[in-house]
C-alpha cells in the first residue's frame, strides 16, 4: 500500500513537473527554440527567474542565443524590478544628502517628503502646502535651502547670470546678486570676479545701479535748489527728476511735463519755466512782427498779448475761442499799435485780421481787402450793411450768394425786420423778416416769426399771401412738404392773382419728383407774372443734397428742353 503510494506519488510530481514547466514557460513567454535544447536547463533557469533568484551573464546568453529575446525582456524586468526598492533607497539618501535633511530623522521609503524633493529635484516648483508638509516635518535647514535656489534662480534672470548652471546657490555670485538686488553697492573684488567669470551683463548692471545712485544725488541737490525739498517724491524714474534737470538747463518742458506739475501742486515749477518761454517767444514775435523798437519785455505787457493773438491767427491752430478773441478784440489791439507808433505792425495785424475774418466767413481764394475787409468788420460789430453794395457783389460774382458773408447780411436785415415790427407794428416786416432768415439758411427761425400770427387781424390779401408763401417756403427748407404745400393752398386762396403761391406749389412738386405738375405750377406762375421760374428750378435743383435724385432731375430737364435747361448738364457728369 505504502510502495504503490509512492509510485503514484512519482507519477503525480512528474505530471506537476510538467505542468509546472508548461506554466512557467507561458509565464516568460518561451516560444519556439531549438529542439536539441535541454528542456532541463531552460526549467532550471525559469525556475530561478520565478524564484527571484538571479540569473547569471551566461544563462542571459544562453538564452539569446536560443532566440528566446522576449523570455530574456520579461526575466530582466522582473530582477530589475526586483532591486528596484535598493535604488530608491540610494536615490532617497542622495536626496537627503543633498537638501539637508538630517541624518538622525527617520523617514519611512513611503513617506511624501520624498516625493516632494523628488519633484523639485526635476526642476518643479512646489507649491504652499508641500513647503508647509516640509515645515511640519521640522526640516527648517532644508526649506531654507530650497528659497535659496529659487531665489538664486531668480536673481540669475532678473541680472543676466543664467550662464552659470548650477541649481545650487553657489559662491561669491549668490552674494554679489543678492547686493544688486537691494542695490548695495559692489566692492571691486565683487566687479572684478564677475569681469573675470565673463558676467559682463550682470556687470553691467552694476554700472547702471551705480549711475542711478549718482542720479539720486543730483535729484536730490535739485530739489534743494527748486526749494521743493518737502516733496515726497525720491525715484529718479518719476517725472520730477528729468522736469527739473530741463529746468537747470535751461530748457523748455513739455505741455505734458506742466500738466503733471499742475497735478503735483507744483506750480512755482510752471511759473518758472513759463517766464522763460514767454521772454524767449516775445523777442521772437517782436522780432518777427516788426515792433523791435518797443523796448520792454516785460511779458504781462499788453503788446506781448496782441503778438501772441496774431501768432495764433497766423498759424490758424487757434482753437474756437482763441479765434473768437481774435475777432473781437483786433480792431481795438490795431488801434493800441497804431497809438504805440508801430506802423509795420499794424500793417501785418490788418492783413493777419482780414485773413482771420475770411477763415471765420469761409471764404476761400484771393479777396481783395476793399471793401471786403470793412464789410466783414461792420458785421462783426453787430452792423447793417448797404443793401445795393451786397447786391451789386453778388451780381458781379465777388460775393457768393450762399456764403457766409451773405448769410450774415440776411441774418442782420432778419433781426433789423423783425425789430421795427416790434417797434412799428408794421406786419410786411414779418414776410420780410421771415423771407431773410430764409436767406440766412436759419429756416426755424423764419416759421417762428410767422407762428404766432393772428390770421384773422390780417386783413390785406397780399400780405396774408406773402405771410403764408414765406411760411410754406420755410416748411419746404425743411423737407415738411406737406405743411408747406398747406401754407401754399391757402396764400393761393387769400391771393390767386400773386405768382408767388405758383411758384411755391411748383417747387413743392419737384421736391416730391412730380416734375409734369411742378412745371404746370410754374406755367401759372408765369402767367401771373413770375419771370424768374427757371432760376427757382435751377436752385431746386443745387440744394438737392441727394445725388441720384438731383440727376434725376437733370435729365428730366434735359429731355424736356436741352438748350433751356443746359446748365443742367453739369449735375449729371
Amino acid at each position: 500500500m505504502n510502495i504503490t503510494s509512492g509510485m503514484d506519488a512519482g507519477m503525480d510530481n512528474s505530471d506537476l513537473q510538467k505542468r509546472h514547466f508548461t506554466a512557467l514557460k507561458q509565464k516568460y513567454q518561451v516560444g519556439q527554440y531549438n529542439s536539441g535544447v535541454s528542456d532541463s536547463f531552460l526549467y532550471l533557469i525559469l525556475r530561478k527567474a520565478d524564484q527571484g533568484i538571479q540569473v547569471t551573464n551566461l544563462e542571459f546568453q544562453w538564452l539569446t542565443e536560443n532566440r528566446l529575446v522576449g523570455t530574456v525582456e520579461i526575466i530582466s524586468l522582473q530582477q530589475y524590478h526586483a532591486e528596484d526598492k535598493k535604488r530608491l533607497e540610494a536615490e532617497f539618501m542622495q536626496l537627503r544628502t543633498k537638501y539637508h535633511i538630517p541624518k538622525q530623522l527617520e523617514l519611512p521609503i513611503s513617506s511624501p517628503v520624498y516625493s516632494i524633493l523628488g519633484k523639485l529635484d526635476a526642476g518643479y516648483s512646489l507649491t504652499d502646502l508641500e513647503f508647509e508638509l516640509l515645515n511640519n516635518q521640522g526640516l527648517v535647514d532644508t526649506t531654507t535651502l530650497i528659497q535659496d535656489i529659487l531665489n538664486f534662480s531668480q536673481l540669475k534672470v532678473n541680472y543676466k547670470a543664467t550662464n552659470n548652471l548650477n541649481p545650487f546657490p553657489e559662491e561669491p555670485l549668490y552674494s554679489i546678486l543678492k547686493k544688486l538686488n537691494v542695490k548695495e553697492q559692489l566692492s571691486d573684488s565683487d566687479a572684478d570676479w564677475l569681469l573675470d567669470n565673463d558676467f559682463e551683463e550682470t556687470l553691467e548692471i552694476h554700472w547702471q545701479q551705480e549711475d542711478e545712485r549718482k542720479a539720486e544725488l543730483e535729484f536730490s541737490e535739485l530739489k534743494s535748489k527748486y526749494q521743493i525739498d518737502s516733496h515726497p517724491n525720491t525715484s529718479i524714474s518719476s517725472p520730477l527728476y528729468s522736469i527739473l534737470r530741463k529746468l537747470n538747463s535751461e530748457l523748455e518742458l513739455e505741455p505734458s511735463e506742466c500738466e503733471w506739475l499742475k497735478q503735483q501742486n507744483l506750480s512755482e515749477l510752471i511759473a518758472i519755466d513759463r517766464e522763460r518761454k514767454d521772454r524767449r517767444f516775445f523777442a521772437e514775435l517782436k522780432n518777427k512782427y516788426k515792433a523791435t523798437q518797443y523796448q520792454s519785455s516785460d511779458t504781462s505787457s499788453r503788446l506781448f498779448l496782441i503778438l501772441r493773438i496774431l501768432e495764433i491767427s497766423e498759424s490758424k491752430t487757434s482753437n474756437p475761442f482763441g479765434e473768437a478773441k481774435v475777432l473781437i478784440d483786433s480792431e481795438k489791439d490795431i488801434q493800441w499799435l497804431s497809438e504805440q507808433g508801430l506802423v509795420e505792425t499794424v500793417d501785418i495785424a490788418k492783413q493777419l485780421h482780414f485773413k482771420a475774418l475770411k477763415t471765420k466767413y469761409q471764404i476761400v481764394g484771393q479777396l481783395a481787402i476793399d471793401p471786403f475787409y470793412e464789410i466783414m468788420l461792420k458785421l462783426e460789430r453787430e452792423e447793417r450793411l448797404d443793401p445795393k453794395q451786397v447786391i451789386q457783389l453778388i451780381e458781379e460774382g465777388r460775393l457768393a450768394r450762399h456764403g457766409k458773408i451773405a448769410r450774415a447780411y440776411y441774418r442782420l436785415e432778419a433781426i433789423f425786420c423783425e425789430k421795427e415790427h416790434q417797434r412799428t407794428g408794421n406786419k410786411w416786416n414779418l414776410p420780410s423778416a421771415s423771407s431773410n432768415w430764409r436767406k440766412a439758411d436759419e429756416p426755424e427761425k423764419a416759421l417762428k416769426v410767422t407762428e404766432n400770427v393772428n390770421w384773422n387781424k390780417v386783413q390785406e390779401s397780399d400780405l396774408k399771401s406773402a405771410l403764408w408763401v414765406t411760411r410754406g417756403a420755410a416748411f419746404r427748407d425743411l423737407n415738411q412738404l406737406d405743411e408747406a404745400e398747406n401754407c401754399g393752398t391757402q396764400a393761393r386762396e387769400c391771393h390767386p392773382d400773386s405768382h408767388q403761391p405758383y411758384t411755391l406749389m411748383g417747387a413743392i412738386c419737384y421736391d416730391r419728383g412730380e416734375y409734369a405738375d411742378g412745371d404746370n405750377w410754374f406755367e401759372l406762375a408765369a402767367e401771373r407774372g413770375a419771370d424768374d421760374t427757371d432760376d427757382e428750378i435751377e436752385r431746386i435743383v443745387r440744394m438737392t443734397k441727394d445725388k441720384d435724385k438731383r440727376r434725376e432731375v437733370a435729365e428730366y430737364l434735359l429731355s424736356k428742353d436741352s438748350n433751356r435747361y443746359k446748365w443742367a448738364n453739369s449735375y449729371i457728369k
